[in-house]
């Protein structure tokens, strides 16, 4: 099965076989997507103002400094088993997404002040003693990773 596209008068015939139709097809599918998801719209504005991006990104000191800590972090990740990669990445989703759920629950300006005795109540909670053990189990490996000159 062949296909012949004209576009105007005086233009030549395109022939497509039935190869060439199913990968027009599948890019005006992909093309649909990227419209549908609104991909397409950001590729454009890219596209268009890219070198306006480009020389707002490079006059920017806090991508620097970002760059600086995301190499950092993975020229550490390089020295993990592949494992370890592994469980540190849903380990972080998880703490992350427990922290930000944290931080989005807490109004720190009604946090009130306290002291020894109020620590020791807060001890009492199961949830500050489950929050305080996974602190103090990443200070421990912290520490021994540490010691055995790893990190």
């Amino acid at each position: 099965m062949t296909a012949q596209v004209q576009e105007a008068e005086g233009e030549e015939k395109l022939n497509l076989d039935e190869e060439s139709m199913k990968a027009l097809e599948e890019l005006v599918e992909v093309a649909v997507y990227l419209k549908r998801s609104g991909i397409l719209d950001m590729l454009r504005i890219i596209a268009e103002k890219g070198m306006d991006l480009l020389a707002m990104i490079s006059n920017d000191p806090a991508i620097y400094r970002a760059m600086a800590v995301v190499d950092a972090a993975s020229r550490g990740m390089l020295r993990l088993h592949p494992e370890e990669v592994i469980s540190a990445k849903m380990n972080l989703e998880k703490i992350s997404e427990c922290t930000l759920r944290s931080l989005a629950s807490a109004d720190p300006a009604k946090a009130k002040p306290v002291g020894l005795f109020g620590l020791l109540g807060a001890l009492s909670d199961k949830n500050v003693q489950k929050g305080l053990g996974l602190l103090i189990e990443v200070a421990r490996n912290l520490g021994a990773c540490t010691s055995r000159g790893e990190g």
